[in-house]
């Protein structure tokens, strides 16, 4: 394998592995380096890691490095999720393993905002772990346990969005390649039972982000000791400081949702990422809503009666529906969604006017108790338009995920109107072509 240059640490890094050209040494951890290539087939700058050379094939060592390879390039290979960094190839060069990532320039790990003295504002830190649990739902659903969730293994975006990094310890259900001796993730982020050597479950990964948001919250991890021993012991016997003793202004029904996720037994926890990200929504609700104006929820409520939208409706499926939904306002010229973002949120405009602009060019208007968002909310495609207040505008936004936990009633009726809605804009994107 060829040397480039030394870079600044004065170390060689390849010119290149397999067929990528290697720009510059991006990042270095335990099992491997990260380099900056340009992949010129699809125009796209990738992240090229490379597992750490092993001088005995047949050692130990040598054996969890192979498994680690074969975890991320088969197994998160096929993941196919917005919060989760995307594998586009995998391959073997002189005896070292490789696989090709997404690069994401301008990342920074969450280990950057885990210091007293350099926290995230709440309401960003409840979106950051919303994203997160969505995203360990999505891979348990597919028989996968991360193992290793902690601030060093999730990327945050210059534009506020969230990757899960590092699957190399992974468990997959029912797979003797995911099975790796020796390794068990990193001890402050354990789980009592991972601490315990038992088996896990997708419980384990709850916990491992549930003292993620506890670090990034306080700026400290819920357990500390100079010796591992004590370490492990206090997880599996002890409880964290409450957090309200680190950080004054996190609310009570937050720092409940934290404790719920970090319980001791694996089956009082939430029972799985869904339902941790639906709390999560709720508590975010509840904060955005006390620092409203003011306006009382019969208000709001008779303000939704008047809108064509909610005419099917009776007031309690109304009322009910609002409890699924988070009430903003938006200033002239503020962005609401913004075109190639990702959510999974249906809007309806209560008031004002919203321009639509793609690739900067203006597509139109639109009113009080017009919709949009149906793409994204059904099947979670990155947005096509920027939708922008034209003028002072408040809007209804229709969480997916809180939205399942809503009575089965309210559901079908929203679904229907929903829909129908739908239909009528895909029959006006047909009339335009």
């Amino acid at each position: 394998m060829p040397l480039a240059a030394n870079n600044t640490r004065g170390r060689s890094v390849p010119a290149k592995v397999g067929k990528y050209e290697i720009l510059q040494e991006i990042g270095q951890g335990t099992t491997g380096d990260v380099y900056l290539s340009h992949d010129p087939y699809y125009g796209r700058d990738v992240a090229v890691k490379l597992y750490h050379a092993q001088p005995d094939a047949d050692s130990q060592s040598a054996k969890v490095a192979r498994k680690m390879f074969f975890n991320e390039a088969h197994i998160v290979g096929k993941l196919q999720h917005p919060n989760i960094l995307p594998i586009f190839d995998a391959g073997e060069e002189d005896g070292r393993y490789y696989v090709v990532m997404e690069h994401v320039r301008g990342a920074r790990t969450l280990a950057t905002y885990c210091k007293p003295d350099h926290l995230l504002r709440i309401e960003d830190v409840i979106e950051i772990i919303y994203k997160c649990a969505k995203a360990l739902h999505y891979a348990h659903g597919r028989g996968l346990i991360h193992r290793d969730i902690k601030p060093s293994n999730i990327m945050l975006t210059p534009d506020n969005d969230v990757r899960i990094i590092d699957f190399g310890i992974a468990l997959l259900k029912d797979a003797d390649m995911s099975v790796i001796q020796g390794i068990a993730g990193s001890p402050s982020y354990m789980s009592p039972e991972q601490v315990q050597s038992q088996d896990l479950t997708r419980a384990s990964d709850i916990y491992s982000l549930g003292a993620v948001m506890y670090e990034m919250l306080t700026g400290f991890r819920p357990f500390r000791a100079k010796v591992l021993a004590k370490l492990l012991n206090n997880i599996v016997f002890s409880t964290p400081a409450p957090i309200h003793t680190l950080r004054a202004d996190v609310p009570e029904e937050l720092e409940d949702v934290v404790a719920k996720a970090m319980y001791k037994e694996p089956e009082q926890r939430f029972s799985n990422g869904a339902e941790f990200a639906a709390d999560l929504t709720r508590v975010y609700q509840s904060i955005t809503r006390q620092q409203h104006d003011g306006i009382d929820e019969k208000e709001r409520l008779s303000l939704l009666r008047r809108l064509t939208f909610f005419h099917e409706f009776s007031h309690a499926e109304i009322s009910e529906l609002m409890h699924a939904s988070e009430w903003r306002d938006y200033g002239t010229a503020q962005d609401i969604v913004r075109e190639g973002e990702m959510d999974d949120r249906f809007y309806i405009v209560v008031s004002g006017t919203c321009v639509v602009e793609s690739n900067g060019v203006g597509l139109g208007e639109m009113e009080t108790g017009s919709c949009f968002g149906e793409a994204s909310y059904v099947s979670g495609v990155k947005r096509t338009a920027t939708i922008r207040a034209k003028n002072p505008v408040t809007v209804l936004s229709v969480s997916a995920t809180l939205l399942e936990q809503l009575s089965t009633e309210c559901q079908l009726r929203f679904n229907k109107v929903f829909l129908r809605s739908l239909i009528r804009r895909l029959q006006g994107n047909a009339k335009s072509d």
